[in-house]
């Protein structure tokens, strides 16, 4: 593949088609959802969501916001590095490297610009247990007693903030999921499980990066080295998740998030109990890895 072919943000598609929303992913007010509702609409047919409302009363996480609330905590932050999405991810050594820094600091790295030129992005940051929990919980809260979600027990809220153009590759998760948008907005692409054969995961030989994450980039699709690639792109969702809204993400569905905004966003993703434990039936692949990572955190526990 030569470097033309390579997946870039800014020129992947032009910005009026990257807009367009593909696959009819229903929106749902929170204050018309109930528990009975989401379970036989949304998680029991593991069904993509976006709710609408429950952040209207939530206070706009900006820079200065966060460095008020939560600037002196120290973090490791992902760097991806400049060249990172000019080459395949077959390249790729590892998935990320990672830095300490407090909060603080990498809003500064927002401000001068290097967040984005280095790819730099806070990302699966546990805030629990942080002054954000106090800010930002109720809309969490609300969106819990609506739907009916349990919360994970070892898991409450994570924070993601990053530079307009970010993007993080497509992947699946193996829980259910929300990522509520708190500012600016994300371009999300969805696939049900069902297509994962067609998106080529890494095999676990691999080493270097987890087999819950697809070879191909998808906005600059090779064909010749993966022709199944098309079959999935047939039945590919587009959503655009505009600051306000929280996308519901069922167990196993793979998705790739691009921040829309010219300067930063800032995202709260939470994860929650597979219910009934039967979906993970309809996601062996899932399953299967997370048996896998539960056998090796036990090996490890016993050296």
């Amino acid at each position: 593949m030569s470097t033309s072919q390579l997946y870039s943000p800014q020129h992947a598609k032009n910005i009026a088609d990257r807009l367009i929303e593909t696959g009819e992913i229903t929106r749902v007010s929170v204050h018309d959802m109930t528990p009975a509702r989401f379970s036989r609409e949304f998680q029991v047919t593991s069904t993509p969501v976006v709710i609408t409302g429950a952040l209207e009363h939530a206070t706009t996480l900006d820079i200065e916001n966060l460095i008020s609330i939560v600037g002196e905590i120290e973090v490791l932050t992902r760097i991806y590095g400049e060249d990172r999405f000019s080459r395949p991810k077959t390249e790729w050594k590892s998935y990320c490297e990672v830095q300490s820094m407090t909060i603080a600091k990498y809003c500064e790295h927002l401000k001068d610009g290097s967040a984005k030129r280095d790819h730099m992005y806070l990302a699966l940051i546990e805030m629990g247990h942080t002054a954000l929990r106090s800010v930002v919980g109720p809309c969490l809260d609300l969106i819990a007693r609506n739907t009916g979600l349990r919360q994970h027990p070892k898991i409450d809220m994570n924070l993601w903030v990053g530079p307009g153009g970010h993007l993080e590759p497509l992947h699946y998760d193996g829980m259910d999921g929300t990522l509520s948008q708190f500012r600016g907005a994300k371009r999300v692409s969805l696939f049900s499980p069902k297509q994962t054969k067609n998106l080529y995961p890494f095999p676990i030989s691999n080493g270097k990066m987890p087999p819950t994450f697809s070879q191909p980039y998808i906005d600059q699709p090779d064909f010749v080295q993966y022709p199944k690639l098309a079959k999935a792109l047939e039945h590919r969702h587009v959503v655009i998740l505009s600051e306000g809204e929280t996308l519901y993400m069922p167990v196993g569905w793979w998705h790739e998030i691009e921040a829309l905004e010219t300067d930063y966003i800032c995202s709260i993703n939470r994860f929650w109990k597979v219910d009934p434990l039967w979906r993970y039936a309809q996601v062996p692949q899932t399953l299967a890895f997370q048996l896998i990572g539960k056998l090796m955190r036990l090996k490890q526990a016993f050296k």
